[in-house]
């Protein structure tokens, strides 16, 4: 970052300073709109996040029990564990997003001090762009933290989805074991009948 701002410090704009300050507003304005668009989408996640739980709870009882066969019950409670889990990881990542972070900009004094200069417009334009620059790291990270509280949610939908199809496959899989069972012990019974004719 240092080599950037340094690159802006060098740098001579004083041929196309409007062009260059205009630019500068709007790269400023764009990391402004990551920033809040990332705070934002952390605001609606979480949100989601806590409405989510007290259902998840609701769905615990169902899950074990003594007229709930042990294998269904395992992996049941498992699935609903990691779920749970990345769901979580989802809120605590939701929380970094939207965590105070140091944001640098531009004030009157900056302004104030550009048109002390021969080329105000150039001057104010730097200060931006060195704004913007300073301001890289923190927005990254936001926006990296907010892709990991998608990717958890994500991760966690798929979970539940998985529990549901457990849950709703489970009685069609037991029949189905059921008459192969039925359906070898009556071969075995037929064979032995063919061994004593």
């Amino acid at each position: 970052m240092s080599s950037l701002i340094q690159a802006v410090e060098d740098g001579e704009w004083s041929r196309s300073a409007d062009v260059a300050l205009e630019e500068a507003r709007r790269i400023f304005d764009a990391e402004s709109a990551r920033r809040s668009g990332a705070d934002g989408k952390a605001g609606i996640y979480l949100a989601a996040i806590t409405a989510l739980i007290p259902v998840l709870t609701s769905l615990l009882p169902n899950l074990w029990g003594s007229e709930i066969h042990l294998v269904l019950g395992s992996l049941s409670l498992v699935t609903f564990g990691v779920s749970v889990a990345y769901l979580v990881g989802a809120g605590w990542w939701a929380f970094k997003t939207i965590g105070v972070a140091t944001s640098h900009t531009i004030s009157p004094y900056d302004i104030a001090m550009s048109w002390k200069t021969d080329d105000p417009e150039q001057g104010l334009a730097k200060r931006l762009a060195k704004a913007v620059i300073t301001n890289y790291d923190g927005v990254n990270e936001k926006v990296l933290f907010i892709k990991l509280t998608h990717a958890y949610l994500l991760r966690s939908f798929f979970c539940f989805v998985a529990l549901l199809l457990i849950q709703a496959s489970w009685p069609i899989a037991a029949s189905i074991v059921e008459v192969v069972i039925e359906h070898s012990k009556w071969s075995e019974k037929l064979s032995s009948l063919i061994k004593c004719l």
